[in-house]
């Protein structure tokens, strides 16, 4: 057996760790598989904003939230954690948590009720690494999916 440090690890080799370790974690807990959770808005086909993460058992994890630029300031990063939610709960997830960074977006997470539970100081050195969570009161029966609608500041519906 030989070690190999890579800088630009093979993303196949990746999803090799990944998948064996969502392999094991299933087995030993019961709770299924894990399923992704992707919410992206759409201007003329590209991506202008959008968040991700998966959901496993009662529980989510978001991993991913970003609002291009020069779009930020107008609610959509509201509208997108409401829109992840809204899907962790129709899947029967009671909680989700997110990792993020203290220069970043500390206060929407704040103001949209979820609370800090983690901090690592000095992760990378000048800023902090923050854990939040939130509960979810998942429906008793899930309702059908509602198609979110994303709106240009001009109010009209972005494609999608």
């Amino acid at each position: 057996m030989e070690f190999h440090v890579e800088d630009h690890p093979d993303p196949r080799d990746i999803e090799v760790l990944e998948a064996q370790i969502r392999r094991e974690a299933s087995a030993a807990m019961g709770l299924g598989d894990e399923v992704d959770l992707a919410i992206f808005v759409r201007d003329a086909g590209t991506v202008v904003a959008g968040i991700s993460g998966w959901t496993w058992g009662d529980c989510c994890e978001l991993q991913n939230l970003w609002v291009e630029p020069s779009l930020r300031g107008r609610g959509l990063a509201t509208q997108l954690l409401a829109a992840a939610e809204a899907e962790a709960a129709a899947r029967g997830c009671s909680q989700t948590v997110h990792f993020t960074y203290d220069f970043q977006a500390r206060s929407l997470y704040e103001r949209n009720g979820y609370e800090l539970v983690g901090r690592v100081e000095d992760f990378p050195s000048g800023t902090d690494v923050l854990w939040y969570r939130k509960c979810l009161n998942p429906p008793e029966f899930p309702p059908s999916r509602e198609r979110f609608r994303f709106e240009k500041p001009s109010g009209q519906p972005l494609p999608g």
